[in-house]
This record gives structure tokens, C-alpha cells and sequence, in this order.
């Protein structure tokens, strides 16, 4: 597709568009996905730590402060198992080994200058986040390696939005879509559910507010970025100024309270330059 139509569409986006074979020219398409876990393990010999939960549904959502932490070698990744689901996921491209990153760019979708603003997620069967939506910047994912199924909602579906635990730009809901104990709570918002399995070479544009609930199915790879908007300036006003009132609150409370407040996400750069560093 013409690179200029797709970043009016991108820019201009008021619902989710899927670009059925958007095979950008990067390095990683020309490899397996073992052969690209491979170039990752000659680059860290150590293992790295992916987070994760016991394979099981329930009453609430999966918070990402219930997950523990396994060291792993990336090639573990494709080993199936029956009671954990690992995740290794939004971490900035620049924590890759060159071979694993070679090319990546959005230059396809006509965005050239978008080399370092990248993340990237990987993940075993079962790997997920809980439902939530973006509160700025249009969401572009390309899919790798594996598939994932995406479940959108439209920003006005009957969801109840929580800011608990609170991570910058993302708004959860308190509803579970990992394997229910039950699916009354979704019977008001069923006729106006989107549903999308990517596979390698497709990619997905989310336009800010749109809720989505993301589970892998199988070991998978994708890299996303999110793109500036001109509609974005009061949501990064607003969530600036939520994050200094939290931040504020933490200081007077129990580490043990703030770990259930702030997302863990907040604080995964320490990570990331534990690992630049090795």
C-alpha cells in the first residue's frame, strides 16, 4: 500500500484498520523465529527475566504486579507449556541485539523517522495484558512471528475504566477478559466487539481510546509504535498531571501499597539498562 495513503489513514484514524500484508523490509522477516532467538542468545548469554502467571482464569483480571519473574533463555520461549504463560514484552527496540532490530523502521507506512520509538513484545501462549486503551497517539503493531488475537471495543463500550493500577497513557477496565469465571459482564457490549487474529506480514492500526484486549496464541513477536496526533495535547496534559498526583500520593504510603498502585511498567528502565550494561 501507497506509504502517503496509509499515514492519512494512520493520522486520521477514527477506528481500527487492518493492513492485511504490510511485509515490511525488515531483517527479521527473512528469518524463523529460532533463528532470530538464536542471534538474541549469542547476545545475552545470561538469561533474561520474562514475567508471567499461572495458566488459569478467574474473577478479575490478571494485574501485571501478580506476575513473578523466570530467567529464561529467549529459545525457551518456543518450549509449549501447560501451567505458566512467560512474557518478555514493552521494552524499547534499543534493548536488542543489532541482528534482531536490522532494518526495523515505519517507513512503509510513511514514517521514516521512526526507528528508535519502537517496543517490542514477546510472548508464549497465554501471554496478555489486561484490558485496556491507549489515552494518546495512534497504535501501529506489525506482526512478526506467531499470532495474536486482538479484541477491540469502541471508546463509549460499557466497560468500567479504573486508573488503579496506574501506568501513563493507559486506562484498564476492571473487567476480565482472561478466561472468565463468567461472561455476564460482557453481554451488554457483545454486538459491538471487533475481533482480529494477526499473523506474520499483518499489521493493526488503533487510533487512541479504543479499548483492546491482546492474548497470544501462539509463541509470537510483534513490534509497535505509537504515533503522535494533533488531537493528543489535553490526554498529555491531563495524564502528566495524574502522574504527578500519584507520585505524590506514593510518597507517603507503604512500598508494599505503591507496587499495587503503579503498574510495574513504570519500572522496567531499570531493567532495560541492567541488561544494556551486561
Amino acid at each position: 500500500m501507497d506509504p502517503v495513503k496509509l499515514k492519512h489513514i494512520i493520522l486520521n484514524a477514527r477506528h481500527p484498520y487492518v493492513v492485511s500484508n504490510a511485509d515490511p523490509d525488515w531483517a527479521c522477516f527473512r528469518q524463523s523465529f529460532a533463528e532470530w532467538c538464536e542471534a538474541f542468545d549469542l547476545a545475552y548469554p545470561d538469561s533474561v527475566p520474562f514475567e508471567g502467571c499461572p495458566v488459569k482464569g478467574g474473577n478479575h483480571p490478571q494485574w501485571e504486579w501478580e506476575r513473578t519473574k523466570v530467567k529464561m533463555k529467549m529459545r525457551d520461549i518456543c518450549t509449549p507449556t501447560d501451567t505458566r504463560w512467560n512474557s518478555f514484552s514493552y521494552r524499547n527496540i534499543a534493548l536488542l541485539p543489532e541482528p534482531c532490530r536490522r532494518g526495523i523502521n515505519f517507513a512503509c507506512f510513511g514514517f521514516p523517522e521512526v526507528e528508535q520509538d519502537v517496543s517490542f513484545w514477546i510472548g508464549s501462549a497465554q501471554a496478555h495484558t489486561p484490558c485496556h486503551y491507549d489515552t494518546y497517539g495512534c497504535n501501529v503493531v506489525v506482526q512478526v512471528f506467531g499470532r495474536k488475537s486482538w479484541i477491540l471495543l469502541q471508546p463509549d463500550a460499557k466497560l468500567t475504566p479504573v486508573r488503579v493500577p496506574f501506568e501513563e497513557s493507559s486506562v484498564y477496565c476492571e473487567e476480565n477478559f482472561y478466561s472468565p469465571a463468567s461472561y455476564g459482564p460482557f453481554t451488554a457490549v457483545e454486538d459491538k466487539v471487533y475481533h482480529v487474529v494477526l499473523e506474520p506480514g499483518m499489521a493493526l492500526i488503533v487510533p487512541p481510546k479504543w479499548w483492546h484486549y491482546v492474548e497470544t496464541l501462539e509463541p509470537a513477536l510483534n513490534f509497535n509504535t505509537w504515533l503522535g496526533l494533533e488531537t493528543d495535547v489535553d490526554s498529555l496534559i491531563s495524564e502528566c498531571i495524574t502522574k504527578l498526583l500519584l507520585q505524590d500520593l506514593c510518597s507517603e504510603v507503604p512500598e508494599r501499597v505503591t507496587s499495587r498502585l503503579i503498574n510495574p511498567n513504570e519500572h522496567t528502565l531499570a531493567i532495560e539498562k541492567e541488561m544494556r550494561n551486561t
